[in-house]
């Protein structure tokens, strides 16, 4: 037997950050259903929320309440495991999976029924999906404080072999900013209960159908700047029309805490210090017909550790939401750049970015 947890907890009290939080909460109950239908015979909502603990509920989940505080995942996970007696599990946090197919999760399930020692993860340098077996090897590691090392932990520090699942836009796509979630609604493949969720379409929707043109356009030359790993730039060699400029940094900088060490450095970072943000945007219009920017590479850069309210105003352009001067001169700048840009995290130039491909192919906009 198979278990299947999914967590959430809420990100803040703003507007935006309730907004998402919506929409995480649907995608959670979409992929605990899916799960059920998949074979995994027990579910289980990790949240204190009560909004999300109905949705979960819903799908025959059992509800688990968190007990740390602050929220420590790794604590959380051994504790469940030693008090349900598991020994196979397979974690995600809400807002990752929407687009995994009963199919996937059932293929998934087998896997993971079938061996022995394993660990299979979406991304093994900074996972959102996580499987393994046995689950005792949490006894055999440093307990992760989020899921994102946790892959690697088990297999370097518990011994258990590691195997990736196939990439695509379903098992890389998390749901975790405004922007990943408008992406998310444009896939042919979105479930029909996300579809029609509020996901910032009349802040986004002329910006990414812009892209998906330069996207299916040959000639027209796309900028895509941040995390970006090889198979992500393997997608894009095969499946772009237009010509890929790829500025790869900092990859595993979260799992690895250089953004909270001070340590991340980046190549836009010291440019961006050198000339300022209005004449930063203007370099960047040098080098593509439009740009997909995963920022927090250069925030690290900077130092800046923005609160998540005026973190999501930025990716939405709302420079008038943002009371951080240098935050909201990136912003106006980023607003006001002659060529469509999207700002975003690390989902942005790989999930979001692999859905935003795909969604192109398929007709959206109309082409």
């Amino acid at each position: 037997m198979s278990a299947f947890i999914v967590f959430f907890g809420r990100g803040g009290s703003s507007d935006l950050e309730r907004q998402l939080d919506t929409v995480k909460i649907a995608i959670g109950g979409v992929v605990l259903a899916r799960a059920g239908q998949a074979g995994f015979s027990r579910l289980y909502g990790v949240t204190n929320d009560e909004e999300a603990a109905a949705a979960f509920r819903a799908t025959g989940a059992a509800i688990l309440p968190a007990r740390t505080e602050p929220f420590h995942f790794g604590q959380e996970l051994s504790r469940i495991v030693h008090e349900k007696k598991l020994d196979r599990v397979c974690t995600i946090g809400a807002g990752a999976g929407a687009l995994l197919t009963v199919q996937d999760l059932q293929g998934l399930r087998e896997d993971l029924e079938s061996s022995e020692a394993v660990v299979l993860s979406n991304n093994s340098y900074s996972a959102d999906l996580v499987a393994f077996t046995p689950a005792s090897a949490l006894d055999a590691i440093d307990l992760p404080a989020t899921d994102n090392p946790l892959p690697r932990r088990l297999h370097q520090q518990a011994g258990l072999s590691s195997r990736q699942m196939e990439k695509s836009a379903a098992s890389l796509l998390d749901v975790d900013t405004p922007t990943d979630a408008a992406l998310l609604a444009r896939h042919p493949r979105c479930p029909a209960e996300l579809r029609d969720l509020p996901a910032w379409q009349d802040d986004l929707g002329g910006r990414i159908d812009a892209l998906m043109r330069i996207v299916t356009t040959p000639d027209k030359e796309l900028l895509v700047a941040g995390r970006v790993g090889a198979p992500v730039w393997t997608f894009i060699e095969s499946q772009t029309a237009c010509r890929v400029r790829m500025l790869a940094e900092e990859r595993g900088m979260q799992a690895a805490g250089r953004d909270t060490s001070g340590e991340a450095r980046s190549a836009l970072g010291f440019l961006y210090e050198l000339v300022g943000p209005r004449e930063f945007f203007a370099k960047m219009g040098e080098l593509g017909d439009g740009m997909l920017f995963d920022m927090l590479v250069l925030f690290a850069h900077l130092g800046w550790r923005p609160q998540a309210e005026e973190r999501f105003a930025s990716y939405l352009f709302k420079a008038e939401r943002i009371a951080t001067k240098p935050l909201r001169e990136f912003t106006e700048a980023a607003r006001d750049a002659p060529f469509p840009l999207l700002l975003g995290g690390h989902t942005l130039v790989s999930g979001a970015f692999w859905t935003m491909v795909e969604a192109a192919w398929a007709g959206h906009p109309e082409l």
